[in-house]
């Protein structure tokens, strides 16, 4: 698996983006934001040598790239799954070029909260991110970043019911950028919000909807009675965090981009996915030892490699001596098991 950043442009600005110091940096850059032709090819090439049969392409936001339908096209002569992670507001062109594609070769990942307000997604973007799920079909499902412990997941089940879309929502935990100045939601929060993630896992089973869980999740936000109401509602519970490979169009290959200052190793013309991820999985060892909480050390289910200990940008920022300043929701009480050492607002 790998993570293609095709665009270095997005047109959205969310707080919580764990790609905004990257991102930047191509804004200062005087060359294009934008990958070009050629070297797309050439990560074709580096794909079909790793044996990897999907393309995943990521930003910034990939549909604004200009020649977003050639590069559609050329990922599909070379018969890759095509998998897209947008924010849901793209271009006509885009839209047509993926709409053309066969449901069972496109994957597109909709990002439902990102926005270009800190409030949140206007009426606009959320009717125009409707329209794309619509046309798309089953090509296409929703996502939903939580970086706010009052965040509402309730909008999801009907969006999905009345687009047509698949009948999947992938839900995420905004990380921490190593430099910890985006928004995130802090683990002292995850079984606050676990609570809320089973409770909507109950609700969309009933209406015959999957919900999936990206990386950084620990086993300990949720309760046995928790895990079994996960498992009855077929969720696709993991506990992940490995280095998935992001790969910029400098083509610079990085763990994930909220650690994307931390290590990053170049392609080369003989390189594989398997090498680039072991070496980095490698260099980031070290760190493993910990978690995103201190018993992480000692936790049984960390030891026997079923649990990770969360996502490892959050492992690092951890050990930040500068005090973490967040809010505790009061609309329900469900308190983390170290209570004490939230720091309230």
């Amino acid at each position: 698996m790998a993570n293609l950043l095709i665009s270095g442009v997005c047109n959205l600005r969310c707080p919580y983006c764990f790609a905004g110091h990257h991102l930047a940096e191509y804004r200062r850059r005087a060359d294009s934001p934008f990958i070009a032709l050629d070297i797309f090819e050439d990560r074709l090439d580096f794909l079909d040598r790793s044996g990897i049969n999907e393309i995943r392409l990521i930003g910034g936001e990939p549909t604004l790239h200009p020649q977003f339908p050639e590069i559609i096209r050329r990922a599909a002569q070379r018969g890759k799954h095509i998998v897209v992670f947008s924010h849901g507001l793209m271009p006509e062109r885009a839209a047509a070029s993926l709409e053309a594609l066969p449901v069972g070769r496109c994957t597109v990942l909709v990002n439902t909260n990102a926005a270009r307000s800190p409030d949140g997604p206007s009426p606009k973007e959320h009717a125009r991110r409707l329209a794309v799920l619509r046309r798309l079909g089953a090509r296409a499902f929703p996502g939903f970043n939580i970086y706010a412990p009052d965040c509402s997941l309730d909008f999801l089940l009907p969006l999905v019911l009345e687009t047509g879309c698949r009948k999947t929502v992938r839900l995420g935990l905004a990380a921490p950028t190593a430099g910890g100045d985006n928004v995130y939601l802090h683990p002292k929060q995850y079984p606050f919000v676990g609570a809320k993630i089973v409770r909507f896992a109950r609700q969309a089973a009933r209406s015959g909807i999957r919900v999936e869980f990206d990386c950084g999740f620990v086993r300990c936000m949720f309760s046995e009675a928790d895990l079994d109401t996960l498992r009855e509602a077929g969720a696709d519970v993991g506990w992940r965090c490995s280095p998935v490979l992001d790969i910029d169009v400098t083509g610079q290959a990085v763990h994930c981009f909220p650690l994307a200052n931390l290590a990053a190793l170049p392609l080369d013309h003989a390189g594989t996915a398997g090498a680039l991820r072991d070496e980095l999985a490698a260099r980031m060892q070290p760190y493993r030892a910990a978690g995103i909480y201190k018993t992480c050390s000692t936790c049984r289910c960390k030891q026997n490699g079923e649990c990770t200990g969360g996502c490892l940008a959050a492992t690092m920022r951890r050990f930040r001596h500068e005090p973490i300043r967040i809010v505790v929701p009061q609309a329900e009480t469900r308190a983390p098991a170290d209570a004490s050492d939230v720091i309230m607002a």
